[in-house]
Order: structure tokens, then sequence, then C-alpha cells
């Protein structure tokens, strides 16, 4: 999702760039206003025309053993395509020229992260500040994960307590369970166990 949204925002600069550029010229070549469709047609031009002269620019470096492409293999792809290479110099340094501005690079805004414990610690003084900066404090500080024992005396001895108390009725519960048993109601035994009495010899 976060990818598709970064690709739409590159071709829409593109796109915006090359639209600058297809008004400039047509203001350098006389005209005062377009329609907007056939400023899109030229843009839409524009484009393939530049594509192609990528591609095969792409293609010659490729057939050279190369990697990346160099002005020669551009030169070619332009020759290819019946563009006249020496032409290109008198346009660049023709006198109404229109210096398109420079595009400004937007800042990303940081993507909030789910997880945040603490705050971000700076770099020691004895480390530049063009290195990696120290990552989320929760991935090498070491934080406990149990609870800090009680040692009131109160707690203490309610828990005792109710420890003790399980305990009884656990074990009463099982020497019911094991052992010969009584029962309150004749015709139910199940329910309500009691431990039978021996009597004393």
């Amino acid at each position: 999702m976060a990818s598709s949204t970064a690709d739409a925002g590159t071709a829409n600069a593109r796109r915006k760039a090359l639209f600058a550029a297809v008004c400039s010229i047509c203001v350098e070549s006389g005209f005062s206003s377009a329609e907007r469709a056939a400023v899109e047609s030229l843009v839409e031009m524009l484009q393939s025309c530049l594509f192609e002269i990528a591609r095969s620019s792409r293609a010659f470096c490729e057939l050279s053993g190369r990697t990346e492409i160099l002005s020669g293999d551009v030169c070619v792809a332009l020759i290819e395509m019946g563009i006249n290479v020496e032409s290109l110099w008198s346009f660049a340094k023709r006198p109404n020229r229109i210096t398109l501005p420079t595009p400004g690079l937007q800042t990303r805004s940081p993507t909030p992260k789910i997880l945040q414990a603490g705050d971000k610690k700076p770099l020691p003084p004895h480390i530049p500040e063009h290195m990696v900066p120290f990552p989320d404090p929760h991935a090498y500080i070491r934080t406990p994960t149990h609870k800090q024992p009680v040692t009131e005396y109160e707690a203490i001895r309610e828990k005792l307590a109710s420890q003790k108390r399980d305990v009884e009725r656990a074990l009463t519960r099982f020497v019911a369970k094991t052992g010969p048993t009584q029962s309150l109601f004749a015709d139910q035994s199940a329910p309500f166990p009691l431990i039978a009495c021996k009597p004393i010899p």
C-alpha cells in the first residue's frame, strides 16, 4: 500500500515537470494560450519520446556489456530515432530560453512507530553524527517483565492465609474422592461427599 502511494506521487511529480516543460516550449514558440487537452497530448508525446530514448539507450548499454548508460549510448539512440544531435546544442543555447525552477524536495513525514517505549538517546560525543542513531530504547535496555515481590507484612499474612485455606480445601476434596465417604443424602452419593469417620479403637 505504501509503495503504490509513493509510485503515484513520483508519477504525479514527473507529470507536472513535463507539463511545465511543454508549457514553456509553447510560450517560447509564441503561443499565449492553449487548451488543456492539447497540452496533455503534447505531454504524452514528450513522455513517449523520452521513454523510447531511455529504452534504446539501455539496450545499447547492455549490448556493449555495461550496466550504466553513457552519453554515447544516448547519442546513438537519438541518431537511431532520427534526431539531429548537432541541433541540440543550438537549441540549448537559444536566447529566449525559459529556465524552469528546480522542484523542491518534499520532506517525508516520519511514519509513527507502533511500539514506542522511552525516549531515544543521543549519540555520545566520541561517535560522529553521521553514524546510525541508536535504535528504540526497548530494543537494548533491560526492562523487567515480572512484578516486584510484595514486602508488606499484612499482604504477606493475607496471602499465606489464603494459600493455607486453598490447600486445606484441596486436600479435603482429594481425601473425599479417594477414600471411603459418607453422603448427606441417601439417593445422591456424588454431590456433597463427606469424609467417613473412623472410630477410635
